[in-house]
Order: C-alpha cells, then structure tokens, then sequence
C-alpha cells in the first residue's frame, strides 16, 4: 500500500498540474487499503477505494523454510484469502471496459490476475530488489524464467526500485526503466545527528519486538551517554495500551511520550519515522521497507529477529535483508543480550558504518530521489498516447480528459 499510495499521490499531483482529468481506481489484493483509503478521502471526486481486502495474519509475507512458508500461506488462505481472491477477479471483470490504463504494484503474479481479469498488459512496479539479492550471478537467479516471461509479454513496461535490477532485466529482454528512489520526501541527515531510532515494526508481533528492544537498550547503556534513544511505534494503538506496554518492559512513564529504564531517558512517537531520519545516526528495528529507506540516506541499519517473527525471523535476514541492503545492514543476533554487545561496536566505530552505507546507497540508487513523480509523468505520457475505448464520449477540447 506504501508504493501504491506514493505513486497514485504523484499521479494526483502531476495531473493537476497539466490540467488533466483523471480518475484513480484502487483494488487492493492483501490488506484494508487504510493508506489508500485515506487518499480517497483526501481526493474524493479523484479516485474511489473499490475493494477492502480482509485482514491475513501474514498478509502475504511467508517467510522461512518451505514448510513454514507452506504453512502460513494456508492459514491465511482458510482466513478468507481464496474468496477474497475471487471477489477480486469477479470485481475488475466488471469494470473492464471503464480501464484505460492499469498500474500493478507488486509482482508477476498481480500481472497474471490483471491480465486474466481485465484483459489488458499492464504497467508494473516492481516492489522486489530483484538483482540485488542474486548470490551466484545466474541468468534468472530470484527471478525465474516463468516470472520474466510474464514481465515480457504481459507488462508495457517494468519500473524498478533500483538501477542494477532494471539495467538485469534489460539485458533479459524485459522492458524496464528506474526513474529514481521511490519513496516519501526524504532530507539528508543532519551532521549532528544523535538520535539511535528504533522500530518495533507494524506488524501483530510489535509488542514482542517493542520488548525485545527494550531488553537490548538495557544491555547496552553505555552507547546513551552519546546518543539519544527514540522509538517510532505504529500509529494505531492509543497511547494508555502504549504507556501500558512500556510499564510491563519495566520502563516509568516520565512524561507524554518519554519513559525511564534502568535511569535511560527514552522518547516515543507514532507513525512519524520519515520526520526522524533528519536526525538520525543509526537505525536499529524489525523492519523491511523502512531500513531501506534509512540506507538511502547514508544510515547504518541493525537488524536483528526473532524465530517466530511474522517477517523479521533467520531466513528474513539471511536470504533476503543481507542481500537486499548489503553495507548498509549490520546483522543482529536473536536474543537481545547478543544485540546489545553489536550495537556497542557498532557505536564504537559509527562512522566507518555510515561511510560504507553512502558508498553503497550511490551505487544502488544514483541518487536520484523523486522517482514516484518521475514515474507518474512517464504514466501520464504514456495515457495521452493510448487509444480510449470506443464507446466512451470524451470533452473535444482535451481527449485525455475523463481517464481511468
């Protein structure tokens, strides 16, 4: 949903600025849709939420080795997935020949759906770092030869999320381009920076994570006489279940937002991250997109899991963040006495951390921020080329105008 709404905003944006009509259509396949939803909100008469999704426990994430990943997938599968799949083929059959253009944000298998139920190519964002976590160099290495066959001939075209995956799928034949970092507006950090972030994650499991960061901060206090601990929790829960929380980790309520353990001082906030990363010098947490987003700006990343984790678990980090975010990730251990001794050398040497992580965020990106606007004006080229369906009656002074 992230990558979705940051794509449909720019859309939004780019077409009022040309002085185009539009309408954005939303048809969430895993989840509510809650940051689509409250783009609708925001932009009635431009775009509608057509489908809410029912909640999964793993909400597509099925990670581990192949009977975990079996067994999660059928748990979520008797938890409505298959109907809701249906409900979703059934809806866009329906409103086929009101689509002029489509935009996938996700994978082959979205590709597939799109192409079966609606029965056009479509232009897809591509949400895996694909070459990134390639190990042994293979033609198809992560990706697969049926998968790069449904990019060839069912995608227009294929946006990447970096440039080495684009310029791999080019010589495979795929079409594809990188049109920058997709993601919020994002400032370089501050040279000051002295906030330590950390991220219990957003997932059912951020109470046990929240725990075992609490554990690992305890385990290393001498790093907060430097630095300053901050933690970023979702935006959901009420702040009485989060000051709750804080007082079963052994922590003491200070004032709204901060808390004691062990004579640390220790601020919250909910749902704010991307506002903290100005002042940020390393990130430690349970996450996936949003370490991502630190390494873009040069922050280190320490990640450690848990067996049991719904993503942050051994084989998250083995076989996939290790890969993904390479110099810029620090591995963590699965007890937070483990953590807290890496995060004291880590400390020790921050800065040689944070130059790797630079080094590696130019390679991987270039640089080049923005990349949802960038992407939304190449869409929005593209539209004014596509033939409108025939029976549709169009204003004369703009063919463009009433798109969908």
């Amino acid at each position: 949903d992230s990558f979705a709404q940051l794509v449909a905003a720019a859309l939004l944006e780019e077409a009022e600025k040309q002085g185009l009509s539009i309408h954005l259509s939303f048809v969430p396949l895993v989840g509510e849709g809650k940051l689509l939803a409250e783009l609708c909100e925001q932009n009635p008469k431009r775009c509608s939420l057509l489908h809410r999704s029912p909640p999964l426990r793993y909400g597509g994430v099925y990670l581990g080795n192949p009977f975990r990943r079996l067994g999660r997938f059928f748990i979520d599968t008797l938890a409505g997935g298959t109907r809701n799949l249906f409900r979703v083929i059934r809806l866009l059959s329906r409103i086929r020949k009101d689509i002029d253009m489509v935009v996938v944000v996700g994978d082959a298998f979205l590709l597939l759906l799109s192409f079966f139920a609606l029965r056009k190519k479509s232009y897809l964002f591509a949400c895996a770092h694909t070459a990134l976590l390639r190990q042994k160099g293979k033609p198809y290495e992560r990706l697969g030869r049926l998968n790069a066959l449904l990019f060839r001939h069912l995608a227009e075209k294929v946006y990447t999320r970096d440039q080495p995956t684009a310029l791999w799928f080019r010589n495979l034949g795929i079409h594809a381009d990188y049109c920058g970092f997709v993601g919020p507006t994002l400032y370089p950090k501050g040279p000051q920076a002295h906030i330590i972030l950390f991220l219990p994650g957003h997932r059912q499991d951020w109470k046990e994570n929240f725990r075992f960061l609490t554990e690992t901060i305890a385990g290393a206090r001498a790093v907060f006489s430097q630095y300053s601990p901050h933690f970023v929790l979702p935006p959901e829960p009420a702040s009485a279940e989060i000051e709750a929380l804080i007082q079963s980790a052994g922590g003491r309520i200070l004032f709204p937002n901060s808390f004691s353990l062990q004579n640390i001082h220790i601020t919250w906030s909910q749902g704010d991250y991307f506002l903290r990363l100005r002042d940020t010098a390393l990130v430690v947490g349970f996450a996936g997109t949003a370490l991502e987003h630190a390494a873009y700006l040069g922050i280190p990343c320490l990640e450690q899991y848990t067996e049991q984790a719904i993503q942050a678990n051994r084989y998250f980090l083995e076989k996939r963040q290790k890969f993904l975010l390479r110099e810029a990730l620090i591995m963590g251990t699965n007890t937070p006495q483990g953590t807290a001794r890496i995060l004291e050398e880590v400390v020790a040497d921050l800065v040689t951390f944070q130059k790797r992580t630079q080094e590696f965020s130019e390679k991987t990106w270039q640089g080049k921020q923005d990349g949802a606007r960038h992407l939304a004006q190449e869409l929005l080229s593209t539209l004014d080329t596509l033939s409108p369906p025939p029976d549709r009656a169009l204003a004369p002074a703009d063919f463009r105008n009433g798109r969908r």
